[in-house]
């Protein structure tokens, strides 16, 4: 059972979430897929039936509002596995960008930018986060030749759900690296990202 902070935490997101906000149904399958990894596709299916009867197609949008009782639903179910839900929520921000890398506009978009340039693939982050959800904004600045900021605005997602997806992000192309946090409220954050 998750804690009251961990309740009220999902509450107040699922609250800012503006009316029609979408996530890629892509992203709800990776964190499917890591649940079924983990503990079994029974589990998945469960954690699924709560907001869908039929799987998800990957590149049809489905409510955020969805996402975050799948996302924060994962997160209880794999803290054990992960030590805890912000870990766990973590883990689904990797899963989900993995999943991405392994679609096959993941793959082209790798071929594209190439191993071992990040700031590149940094750049372009505003534009991709843009395909993948229907809300929020996201800046990108250089702060020099190892170092990027990326700032959200109007996103929903627990900043360790972000940061996950960026650790995996710099390991994709080949540069794994150092993700820092620095939340400014409910929907806004900065992240530091080095390598």
């Amino acid at each position: 059972m998750p804690s009251p902070a961990v309740v009220q935490e999902l509450e107040q997101r699922m609250g800012a979430a503006p009316e029609g906000a979408t996530v890629r149904g892509l992203i709800f399958n990776a964190v499917f897929k890591l649940v079924a990894q983990h503990l079994g596709e029974k589990t998945s299916t469960e954690l699924r039936a709560t907001i869908a009867k039929k799987p998800l197609v990957d590149f049809f949008s489905y409510p955020v509002r969805d996402f975050l009782k799948v996302l924060y639903g994962a997160g209880e179910l794999l803290s054990p596995r992960y030590g805890s839900i912000d870990d766990a929520i973590r883990a689904c921000g990797a899963a989900a960008i993995g999943g991405f890398f392994q679609s096959s506009v993941g793959k082209t978009l790798t071929n594209i930018i190439g191993k071992g340039d990040p700031k590149r693939l940094l750049s372009s982050s505003p534009t991709a986060y843009g395909t993948a959800v229907s809300y929020g904004q996201r800046e990108y600045t250089a702060l020099g030749e190892r170092r990027v900021r990326l700032h959200f605005r109007g996103d929903m997602q627990p900043v360790e759900f972000h940061q996950g997806l960026l650790e995996e992000a710099l390991r994709a192309v080949g540069c794994p690296g150092r993700v820092e946090v620095k939340k400014l409220g409910l929907d806004e954050a900065e992240y530091l990202i080095e390598w």
